[in-house]
């Protein structure tokens, strides 16, 4: 099966045959109802990911009725212990 992304941050699967150099894609289907949250406004970056055990997809989940153009920011906080000693130093009593 090939998974892809629609202009609604929807995915679609479509499942495939190969016979020596024939391609026949049959008749795609959505994957899930729900939309994923796009990662950058570039139109190359993919914004979920197959496992590769084939089996599962990582992608964050968007919130029902949010569309790209509301989507929030995204955080990411490295060392976050090593900080939190700098800012928040444990005391011996």
């Amino acid at each position: 099966e090939l998974l892809y992304a629609t202009a609604t941050q929807q995915i679609m699967v479509v499942p495939y045959t190969v016979d020596g150099d024939s391609f026949e894609a049959e008749k795609p289907r959505l994957w899930s109802p729900r939309s994923f949250m796009t990662r950058t406004r570039s139109e190359t970056s993919r914004s979920f990911d197959l496992h590769p055990d084939g089996n599962s997809v990582a992608m964050a989940i968007a919130p029902d009725g949010q569309t790209a153009a509301q989507q929030g920011t995204v955080v990411f906080v490295f060392n976050f212990f090593e900080e939190l000693r700098r800012v928040a130093p444990v005391t011996k009593r």
